[in-house]
């Protein structure tokens, strides 16, 4: 109901207004900068784990390619693929998931290719991704990588040796839920240690927003960090709340405000180790946009209280007691 009672003048085609956007943040950094000292080591794969929500797929979709472009000065043979759950039930349909993933132009989204064919493809699509980037090796990043099954594993093993025979090596990095801080465990006792080995002997935790010098920094991108639409220049804050942004004022400025609504909101089992989801900031952060272009007042809309009701409306108490239960 906010949504639709934002002024004329907010496009409803704004980034935040759809949700398609993101704001990039510390945790994201680390995670990019891990899967950057992997590659430079050449593994052959490694795994990010995290509770849900706090930007582990956002990082995916949105920073992976761009940051690790930056961070090694080239461009990185990288495919990207958001695994849905139980999106397979055959090998050949395995295979077509990861040729979409790669973007390759002759796939029919439509029609799986025939088991063998997949594989033959899936081997030369990764073979050309390296080739075009002068490299020999290719890193396939697996978003959701929780739900993954055994039998999937093995044949990412297969493509990895049918890779290597031809002089190419494959980086599998992993990124998913807790779940998968076990499944190394579990693959070692059960006798699958070879396929832990190759893809799960390397790993790192995601985590959430730890600080209040972190929560600023978010904030900072809603405030000069972003921008819509492309190539205007105009940050976030300033096209919801222009007036205020002439008068200088921050979103910025109240994080310590945010912090301790956040801290306030916690249980108390999980505030030694205060780890924030970031989906919980963004929806509080967007509600509070959105106030200020209803023409709010700035101190009422960023007071500590009115940061913990948007953080308690965006459920954040009730997710946090999960998060404590699962931990």
């Amino acid at each position: 109901m906010m949504v639709f009672s934002l002024p004329e003048r907010i496009d409803p085609r704004h980034c935040i207004v759809t949700k398609q956007y993101a704001v990039y943040t510390p945790p994201m950094h680390e995670m990019i900068e891990q899967i950057g000292e992997w590659i430079d080591q050449q593994l052959p794969g490694g795994y990010i784990y995290g509770a849900s929500r706090l930007g582990k797929s956002r990082c995916v979709q949105w920073y992976v390619a761009k940051v690790l472009q930056e961070r090694l000065n080239a461009i990185v043979p990288l495919v990207v693929w958001n695994r849905r759950p139980d999106s397979q039930t055959s090998e050949a349909g395995f295979w077509h998931q990861l040729l979409l993933a790669s973007h390759f132009e002759f796939v029919n989204p439509a029609r799986p290719p025939k088991k063998t064919e997949g594989i033959y493809l899936c081997k030369q699509r990764f073979i050309a991704i390296a080739n075009n980037a002068q490299r020999n090796y290719v890193v396939l990043v697996i978003d959701e990588a929780q739900d993954l099954t055994y039998r999937e594993w093995k044949w990412l093993v297969g493509l990895q040796n049918e890779l290597d025979y031809e002089g190419y090596l494959l980086s599998v990095f992993s990124v998913g839920s807790h779940q998968l801080n076990y499944r190394h465990e579990y693959m070692a006792i059960t006798g699958n240690a070879h396929v832990a080995a190759r893809f799960m002997a390397a790993h790192a935790r995601f985590h959430g927003l730890r600080a209040p010098e972190e929560i600023g920094y978010v904030l900072n991108g809603y405030d000069n960090d972003s921008e819509w639409p492309p190539g205007s220049g105009i940050p976030y804050l300033k096209y919801f709340a222009p007036g205020d942004f002439a008068a200088g004022r921050r979103l910025g400025d109240c994080a310590g405000w945010l912090w301790k609504a956040l801290v306030e909101l916690s249980p108390e089992c999980v505030r030694r180790h205060l780890e924030f989801p970031m989906q919980h900031v963004a929806k509080a952060t967007e509600a509070i946009l959105f106030r200020l272009a209803r023409g709010e007042d700035w101190d009422d809309v960023m007071s500590y209280e009115s940061w913990l009701r948007e953080l308690a409306k965006a459920n954040f108490p009730d997710h946090m007691r999960i998060i404590s239960m699962g931990s």
